[in-house]
């Protein structure tokens, strides 16, 4: 044991340190977390050369969070970290993983395995557009914490396991743009009565862009609390199940691009306002082979975006009740619908509407052009009908962009009245594959001086300094795909972002800091189905080129989760790419520099303090190893005398010492095994001299006294044919002992011939 002067030093040091507020801590890693850490390092490669250092929690890994002990690994977040290969079975031993998000690098591939099953705490499990393929495990079932299931964007095949019903906390499930099969699990059908309609809290089904066919399963309207109902591009046949009138909570329906039948259900009606639900926005059901006349729809009055293009229509004038829901409406199009006789006369005053797209079909008489013309129209396309008279009630009025082409009035002396302008042959406005890119007063500031390195190195229009800026696309699906180069639209998206992430950075310690002239709304892309790309480049703060990657991390998680909102025009909106912020991994993990130069101003004198306390507690951590190493055996009062064993030749090693030679006593350095324990090879760092590390099994233990007298026995005995004991760890309820290292095999070999 030790002197009581050494001991009240300590006890000084810890009491002045803890009133201060500051902890020292030695917590340490589970050894089998690191475990399998190294073998993911060694599995993926890529940005995981920056896990550096013995312990994965304390030395702050790059994506890697721990619990408040810093002893358990309780998050990977490895979004857009250059990963490639494939994910290894032992990820099923990270037993307290909460969350799990590799996303975002498309060299992950291979089969998932089903150890992921294993990790029964997960919360989220993000492994978006990655390429992993073959099928979804069954095993994933097993997780019934998980909330957020994300597969999307990779090469899944085969058919979804019914298993996965058991998901009963399940809110978020989006498996799009993947190669997937068959009919949808129910559980009226499938063995184990589990399918996606057991899931009583489910908000998203996100299913879209697949090779599902068979019917849509009536079942899946019992999803009472379900605001996406994504099913387009797919192969679904037969009617829209009339049970879909019991989403009560539904936002948006998308259904495009299948084979479906039938009349659209009047059951939808009943989708309308209440309480805290929205009400439908959004009815997206072109390109299918619907029938019969649209239904009355006139109770919804929350509809932003209606599409009931390309189908089977019978011929129906303009539905009235789309006039008399004429406040919110955004977008109407009906190409191809057999729509039949004059337009309303107040259509182009509808006050919301921005796109009005009814070209294909067989409308008639005249149309006017009112006096209160509507503010936010942009794109009226009216093509192939029979319009023969355009009535502008206001000469002077500024016009949208009109398309008239193929009417009667753009024939004869009707070309005269209608003008040129109306009836071009221009491309259409959906602007398909145009690339429009919305540049702000600010982006064109000839005050900043181009003094931008490479392409990559992006001056922000905002602060005219360069930087490497976190890059997130962001697909939108909503009626803001006629006016991408409306600029008032993406000031609205840049507001609504910057609010979402200042709220999330005002939750965590230390609050990161985030200013809104960081945040730039630089691109925008018409993509296939209605759909825009849009591209958010996220700065630095000013003085820094590049982002920390504690903030890097923290961002891409929350857009991978969804966790940073968006409201209308931009719902459903989803992230389909991340570029990190260039070199953001070679930035020393921790808090932001203003914070740190905040902490340095304000705390100068704690901080002297603190260094002179520290300085005295590593001299006594200093005279302790020592007396440590002299004595091994001190801190173990079981030993009968206390003395240290009087040895010849052989060193004492510490447990960490063994980790370090071992690479954590890894089964690829394993040389056999015995009843005695595991034989390891080792390697010394300082020297490279390789070892044989023979660790003891938990019943081939020792005493104290005991383990002493054989390392003392051991210590003289020398001999050509027996290898030597080069030391010993006692430690950490450890006991190890260290031998030369002999290459041509084990004893048994020679015995055997081999």
């Amino acid at each position: 044991m030790y002197g009581g002067g050494s001991m009240r030093a300590w006890l000084s040091v810890a009491l002045v340190v803890a009133c201060l507020g500051w902890t020292l801590s030695a917590a340490v890693t589970d050894p089998g977390d690191v475990k399998v850490l190294l073998k993911l390092k060694k599995a993926w490669g890529g940005g995981l050369s920056l896990w550096s250092g013995l312990d994965p929690c304390y030395d702050g890994w790059l994506g890697v969070f721990c619990d408040d002990k810093n002893t358990r690994v309780t998050s990977l977040y490895l979004i857009s970290a250059d990963l490639a290969g494939t994910i290894p079975p032992e990820i099923g031993s990270l037993s307290a993983l909460v969350n799990l998000d590799l996303s975002f690098n498309t060299n992950l591939k291979g089969q998932l395995p089903s150890e992921l099953g294993s990790l029964t705490n997960l919360l989220y499990l993000s492994l978006q557009k990655c390429s992993f393929s073959g099928r979804i495990p069954e095993s994933l079932g097993k997780l019934e914490k998980l909330t957020f299931l994300a597969l999307n964007n990779n090469g899944f095949s085969g058919e979804l396991p019914s298993a996965l019903g058991a998901l009963s906390k399940l809110k978020w499930f989006d498996v799009a743009y993947n190669k997937l099969e068959g009919s949808l699990p129910v559980s009226t059908s499938s063995k184990d009565s589990l399918g996606l309609d057991t899931w009583p809290d489910i908000e998203h089904y996100h299913l879209n862009d697949n090779q599902f066919s068979g019917i849509i399963p009536p079942e899946l309207g019992n999803a009472a609390k379900c605001l996406h109902m994504l099913l387009e591009a797919n192969s679904f046949t037969g009617p829209i199940p009339e049970s879909f009138g019991n989403l009560s909570s539904l936002q948006i329906l998308s259904l495009h691009y299948n084979q479906l039948a039938g009349p659209i259900p009047s059951t939808l009606s009943k989708i309308i306002k209440f309480g805290k639900y929205a009400g439908l926005h959004q009815i997206r059901v072109s390109n299918n082979q619907l029938s019969g006349t649209l239904p009355n729809l006139n109770a919804l009055n929350q509809l932003e975006y209606v599409d009931f293009s390309n189908n089977l229509f019978d011929p129906q004038p303009f539905p009235k009740w789309l006039n008399e829901s004429s406040e919110e409406l955004q977008t109407i199009k009906c190409e191809n619908c057999s729509w039949v006789g004059p337009l309303p006369a107040d259509i182009l005053a509808y006050p919301s509407l921005q796109g009005l797209y009814l070209q294909h079909n067989r409308l008639n008489g005249s149309l006017t052009i009112p006096v209160n013309l509507g503010k936010k129209l942009q794109y009226v396309s009216l093509q192939n009908n029979g319009i023969s008279v355009v009535n502008p009630q206001n000469p002077n009025a500024e016009l949208p962009q009109i398309q008239l082409e193929d009417n009667p009035i753009c024939s004869g002396e009707g070309l005269l009245r209608a003008g040129p302008t109306l009836c071009s042959t221009e491309a259409n406005s959906n602007g398909a594959n145009e690339i429009l890119t919305w540049i702000s007063s600010l982006t064109t500031n000839n005050s900043c001086p181009s003094l931008c390195r490479n392409a990559n190195h992006v001056l922000n229009p905002y602060t005219c300094h360069c930087g490497y800026p976190l890059v997130v696309t962001l697909e939108i699906r909503a009626p803001i795909s006629s006016i991408v180069n409306d600029t008032s639209l993406w000031d609205l998206l840049k507001a609504q972002t910057y609010d979402s992430l200042r709220n999330l950075t005002s939750q965590i310690k230390p609050p990161l800091e985030l200013d809104s002239e960081q945040l730039w709304v630089y691109q925008a892309q018409h993509a296939n189905h209605s759909k825009v790309h849009v591209r958010l480049y996220i700065f630095a703060p000013v003085g820094a080129e590049v982002m920390d990657r504690r903030t890097d991390n923290l961002i891409k998680g929350w857009f991978t989760t969804q966790k940073v909102e968006y409201t209308s025009p931009f719902k459903p909106e989803f992230v389909i790419d991340i570029e990190p912020s260039q070199e953001a991994g070679s930035v020393t993990f921790g808090v932001s520099k203003l914070a740190i130069i905040g902490i340095a101003t304000g705390a100068g004198a704690l901080l002297a303090l603190l260094g002179f306390l520290v300085s005295v507690a590593l001299r006594q951590k200093r005279r302790f190893e020592e007396e440590r190493k002299n004595n091994p055996f001190g801190a173990w009062a079981k030993a009968e005398d206390g003395n240290a064993p009087q040895l010849k030749g052989a060193r004492w090693f510490t447990f960490n010492d063994m980790r370090r030679m071992t690479n954590d006593f890894d089964d690829d350095n394993m040389l056999g095994a015995g009843g005695y324990g595991k034989v390891y090879k080792g390697v010394m760092a300082e020297t490279g001299v390789i070892l044989a590390v023979k660790r003891a099994q938990e019943g081939s233990k020792q005493g104290a006294d005991e383990f002493k007298n054989e390392i003392e026995l051991l210590s003289r005995v020398h001999h050509n044919n027996l290898v030597g004991l080069v030391g010993f760890c006692y430690d950490k309820a450890e006991q190890m002992l260290v031998y030369e290292f002999v290459p041509n095999g084990s004893l048994t070999d020679w015995l055997r011939g081999e």
